[in-house]
């Protein structure tokens, strides 16, 4: 059995208990850039540009996630 190739990885996560936040760095392959740039036709994105995109998505997908009870 293959396991399937993660787009983007995650590797150094702390989580914080007295803020109860999560810190992690992301990395993103070749192939997950270029569908992320994808998101945005026509438009050259630096690679800020990009990082802006990548925690827009993450947030949207967040609350796509949720049940709808919990939609605000």
């Amino acid at each position: 059995m293959t396991t399937k190739k993660r787009l983007v990885e995650s590797y150094d996560i702390e989580f914080n208990s007295l803020t109860k936040t999560l810190k992690m760095n992301l990395v993103l392959d070749e192939e997950a850039i270029a569908l992320i740039l994808q998101t945005t036709p026509g438009a050259r994105m630096s690679p800020d540009d990009v990082r802006i995109q990548v925690l827009d998505l993450l947030e949207r997908s967040i609350y796509l996630n949720l049940p709808r009870s919990n939609v605000q």
